[in-house]
């Protein structure tokens, strides 16, 4: 197992390496497993690390602190956070939300040490850092809040890039896009992969199989968000994860209260950072009402797909079933999340990089005038507003693809695409496992063809 801990993380590392070179209150927020910890221990490493038990009470996190580093006798959490910061000793504190729970008169303790060094200009340096989205903005976001407009930092930890954790592991390419498919960029995941198994059977083994190390994971990452509405959350999740998302169709789980499901979605994407709202891309997001909702994370999307959908497979350990039903429907979610792949290597300059765009994302609208036909879906519309140069792309997750056959559909879908129609530049690319047949023109319109060796030669030669 590689350590790929660090790797795409030399940004953060460096912003808090100037950070660190005065006074700070630093917060750092990301999903669980996403490094966090071990990017602050790497930064800080002279640093005292203190992790806050969710279940234990304060005086028992304060005499295991004492215990550990070795402290006089202290009997609260500020008397040992001010001990420490008279040493001049950076404090970094993980899992800071779940103060919530033991005793919120700690963040006001916090903010009174915060305010008297501060205008004392005496030294403080404190790192926090946790993975719950909803209760960090309770702490830090809300008005009421003792530590509101206290921290002078803040870093929101995200995936590994995907270019650097490609070369990092040395996997095949169709490998590491179906591996990516599942794990995305967080780096705990991919220290459990045994590199000399395929993909799949990593997959299997880390998620569905009976003694999967990962089973519930899905199940934990959203019992660090949700409490009382758990069951609401998951419905429109699950639903999701189905091919419900639109309003109305979710609202079809709640007996159509298109309101109430507006409320919850509202949350999930604003507050839990879980979901988010697409609409078409030549569309204004604030006006458009054709909004799609996706789920962000493509562990939690596997998750509920493969495992919480099936559950009463593994209460009942059908598991050759479950394994079964992956081995059919795998092939179909590794598609769906090429899209998502091709996306972000054409943001971050990785294909295509010798074209320039404003904006880039998905397209769908209605046939208009046209019997039998409903509506059209294309998988990458890029656009450039200053140059009037527009982009249709097609990813297909298939091995010899004709890419005439898929251009001269793409052409005729275009042609519904409402986007200064009279004055613009088309061009087409299509994206592949293989191709049968490559161009690179047709009906005088510039055409790409890229397959996997093509995007695995701009992964390497970055």
């Amino acid at each position: 197992m590689q350590n790929i801990k660090f790797i795409g993380r030399e940004k953060e590392i460096n912003e808090l390496n100037k950070i660190s070179s005065d006074n700070f209150f630093l917060v750092l927020k990301g999903r669980r497993r996403i490094g966090k910890t071990l990017l602050l221990k790497k930064a800080f490493s002279n640093g005292v690390y203190i992790f806050v038990w969710p279940d234990k009470s304060q005086d028992w996190i304060v005499n295991q602190i004492c215990n550990e580093y070795k402290l006089p006798s202290f009997k609260s959490f500020s008397d040992i956070l001010v001990y420490l910061i008279n040493q001049k000793k950076i404090v970094v504190i993980d899992e800071f939300q779940n103060f919530i729970n033991i005793d919120k008169s700690i963040y006001g303790e916090i903010q009174k040490i915060i305010d008297e060094r501060k205008m004392q200009n005496k030294f403080i340096k404190i790192a926090v850092a946790g993975s719950s989205y909803s209760l960090m903005n309770k702490v830090f976001n809300s008005s009421a809040s003792p530590l509101y407009g206290r921290r002078t930092n803040e870093i929101m930890l995200d995936n590994l890039p995907i270019v650097d954790l490609f070369n990092e592991l040395k996997f095949k390419i169709d490998d590491f896009i179906k591996t990516w498919a599942v794990f995305e960029g967080v780096p705990y995941y991919y220290e459990l992969i045994n590199l000399k198994m395929s993909s799949e059977d990593n997959i299997k083994r880390l998620i569905l199989l009976k003694e999967a190390q990962l089973r519930d994971e899905g199940k934990v990452l959203l019992s660090i968000e949700f409490g009382k509405d758990s069951k609401t959350y998951t419905t429109i999740l699950s639903g999701i994860a189905e091919g419900k998302t639109k309003l109305n169709e979710l609202a079809s789980l709640f007996d159509n209260k298109k309101g109430e499901v507006n409320k919850y979605l509202d949350t999930l994407r604003k507050e839990f950072k879980l979901i988010k709202k697409t609409t078409p891309i030549t569309e204004n997001p604030d006006k458009s009402k054709d909004g799609r909702y996706e789920i962000i994370d493509n562990f939690l999307f596997f998750w509920f797909c493969f495992i919480d959908n099936l559950r009463n497979y593994i209460e009942q350990e059908r598991f050759s079933e479950l394994e079964a039903f992956f081995d059919s429907n795998f092939n179909s979610f590794v598609g769906k999340k090429f899209e998502k792949f091709i996306i972000n290597l054409i943001k971050e300059k990785i294909l295509l990089k010798n074209l320039d765009f404003t904006k880039i994302g998905r397209q769908w609208g209605k046939f208009k005038g046209e019997k039998g036909k409903n509506t059209y879906e294309i998988d990458i519309v890029a656009l450039n507003d200053k140059t009037n140069e527009i982009l249709f792309g097609e990813c297909k997750w298939q091995d010899k693809v004709n890419s005439e056959k898929i251009v001269k559909e793409l052409l005729e879908k275009s042609k519904y695409v409402n986007w200064n129609n009279d004055n613009r530049k088309e061009s087409f690319v299509i994206f592949a496992k293989s191709f049968s047949k490559k161009i690179n023109e047709f009906e005088d319109k510039k055409v790409c063809c890229l397959d996997l060796k093509d995007i695995e030669n701009n992964l390497r030669n970055r």
